[in-house]
C-alpha cells in the first residue's frame, strides 16, 4: 500500500480531537469522594487500565475505586485535586465534557497511549486537546452522571 493511500485511509478513520465532541457529549464533574495518592520518587511505568503509563519522580499515583492505579502530574494534581494532608486528595468541582466511545481507538496524552473501546470507556475532554479514557464503570462511581438520566 502506498503512502498517499495510508495517510487517506488514517484521514477518515474516526479519531477523538475538540470537534469530536460537537455531538453527543454532556457536561460532568467529578465527585467530592476522596481518593488516595503516592508520590513517586523514582521514575518508572504503571499499567493502568488503558495501557502502561510512564511518570517521572514527583508525580501522583492514584489508586481509583477498583484499585487501578495511574499516575498525574504535580501541576495537574494540584489543578484538579484539594490535597488534604493525609495521602488523600479530594477532586475540585471543575466542569469537564465528556462522551461514551463511538468507536475503537487511542487517546495520544503526553504521558503515553490510553486506548479505549467502543461502548466501553468514556473519553473525558480536560481542556483543548487534552483528554483521558475512563472506564464505564469506573466513570458511573466517580462522575456526575445525572445529565445522562433518561437517554
Amino acid at each position: 500500500m502506498n503512502d498517499d493511500i495510508r495517510q487517506s485511509i488514517a484521514a477518515t478513520e474516526p479519531r477523538v480531537d475538540d470537534a469530536w465532541f460537537d455531538s453527543g457529549s454532556f457536561q460532568t464533574y467529578k465527585h467530592p469522594t476522596a481518593i488516595s495518592y503516592e508520590t513517586a520518587s523514582d521514575n518508572g511505568t504503571v499499567d493502568t487500565l488503558e495501557g502502561p503509563v510512564n511518570y517521572t519522580v514527583g508525580h501522583k499515583i492514584i489508586t481509583g475505586p477498583k484499585g487501578e492505579k495511574y499516575p498525574v502530574s504535580p501541576i495537574k494534581f494540584a489543578a484538579y485535586y484539594d490535597d488534604n494532608g493525609d495521602g488523600t486528595a479530594t477532586p475540585k468541582k471543575i466542569m469537564k465534557v465528556a462522551k461514551l466511545a463511538d468507536h475503537d481507538g487511542v487517546v495520544k496524552a503526553s504521558w503515553g497511549d490510553l486506548n479505549y473501546t467502543k461502548g466501553n470507556d468514556f473519553i473525558v475532554k480536560h481542556g483543548t486537546g487534552d483528554y483521558g479514557v475512563v472506564k464505564k464503570d469506573i466513570f458511573a462511581k466517580t462522575y456526575n452522571t445525572s445529565s445522562l438520566q433518561g437517554k
